[in-house]
């Protein structure tokens, strides 16, 4: 085991763990789930450093070795829903309007279950363009996809989280995971 390749793994993993965390917690919805996908990516990085030939940024690796393992996970799911709402871990501050934080958080939340209701395609580009904040071009590399097709299903996708909330979350396509 190469110290370099340890070093340079951690460095990845110290840079770009909220990014992936937040990432395949936006697409899996499971927090449980989430942490050991978080892992295995950094773990297939960390095996297969060797085939990482820098054409692209590590974090677009990354994120391409994520996208692979939900991918696999949704469909390892088939259609079976796991969506864990996570609360707040810390007090609230009384200058805050409480009234209004529940609200704020309630509408975060129906977001969140309709995101996890679309399709994996929708979910991946909301959550690379939309919630990473990824350019165009970065996700079109991270998905092997063209930047048209990236933003034809950006726009797709977010014609349906339009529908979704117009709707109060009915949709006719794919059935939530």
């Amino acid at each position: 085991m190469s110290k370099d390749k340890e070093e340079l793994v951690m460095d990845w993993y110290e840079q770009y763990y909220d990014h992936i965390y937040r990432f395949i917690l936006f697409m899996i919805g499971d927090k449980q789930s989430c942490e050991d996908l978080v892992h295995d990516t950094f773990l297939r990085a960390f095996t297969g450093l060797e085939r990482f030939e820098n054409r692209s940024a590590a974090k677009t690796w990354l994120f391409g070795i994520a996208r692979y393992l939900v991918l696999d996970e949704i469909r390892k799911r088939k259609r079976k829903r796991l969506f864990n709402v996570i609360g707040f871990s810390h007090e609230i501050p009384s200058s805050i309007n409480v009234e209004q934080l529940i609200e704020n958080r309630e509408i975060i939340l129906q977001q969140m279950q309709y995101i996890q209701s679309l399709k994996p395609n929708y979910r991946l580009v909301i959550t690379l363009l939309k919630i990473e904040e990824c350019s165009t071009k970065e996700a079109a590399e991270i998905l092997d996809w063209s930047e048209a097709k990236v933003r034809k299903t950006l726009s797709r996708a977010m014609q349906s989280l339009r529908k979704m909330n117009e709707k109060g979350g009915e949709t006719r396509g794919e059935q939530p995971i």
